[in-house]
């Protein structure tokens, strides 16, 4: 190894380098989509097994609609609770109750997060492409070699960062069974794409009642 070029460690280094660059801009993409949701959901918190949005008021929001186009869930208050709130100024001005939306989708399940992805998958494919351009200045079997094990080892480290890119978005336009279709009267709704802000038509029972197949639930 004494006779191997510095060149070739250095290429190595490099490519190694380039691989963290990838992993790193992709962790603060996520980051700050994750700190965007916690923004956008407040202080509401999801029961999972109610499949229900809790707000500070120990009110519920219930699914009102399923977003096939950004494959999210909306869920929605009853506007005789959230108008009656004490609190709704600093919550929204919507007068047909506040909407909070959950993605179906693990990050990065839309196409800000798959262009984020993206972004990412461009120095990790630089740090496989660098060793093999400097592959042809070397012609020794072990500096061969090792620029061959370094693009491989940057290739198979980036596996990961391009799963996402082949497996989505292509089924955003297919319906998923596993969620409600859409409820009489919502291809009509605006929906509070600024939810805290706008309010849109809901067909959510004004009486405070949960929709239609699922029980009140009050914490105990």
């Amino acid at each position: 190894m004494s006779g191997v070029d510095p060149w070739v460690w250095i290429t190595g280094g490099y490519a190694a380098f380039l691989v963290a660059v990838a992993y790193g801009l992709d962790w603060l993409a996520r980051r700050i989509a994750r700190r965007a949701g916690d923004w956008t959901h407040g202080a509401f918190i999801y029961h999972r097994d109610h499949d229900a949005w809790e707000c500070p008021e120990n009110q519920w929001l219930w699914p009102t609609s399923f977003d096939p186009e950004n494959r999210v869930m909306r869920y929605r208050a009853s506007p005789a609770v959230c108008n009656s709130c004490p609190v709704k100024s600093s919550c929204t001005t919507s007068e047909h109750g506040r909407e909070v939306t959950r993605s179906l989708d693990p990050w990065p399940h839309s196409e800000a997060g798959l262009f984020h992805r993206g972004i990412a998958c461009v120095p990790a494919g630089l740090a496989v492409v660098f060793p093999i351009l400097v592959l042809i200045g070397f012609h020794t079997p072990v500096e061969s070699a090792l620029l061959v094990g370094f693009a491989l080892f940057a290739a198979v480290c980036s596996i990961p960062l391009t799963t996402h890119l082949r497996r989505n978005p292509a089924n955003f336009d297919m319906p998923d069974p596993a969620v409600p279709e859409n409820n009489p009267g919502e291809d009509a709704m605006p929906h509070d794409r600024y939810r805290t802000r706008w309010g849109g038509f809901d067909p959510t029972p004004t009486d405070g009642s949960p929709p239609a197949g699922r029980s009140r639930v009050r914490r105990s």
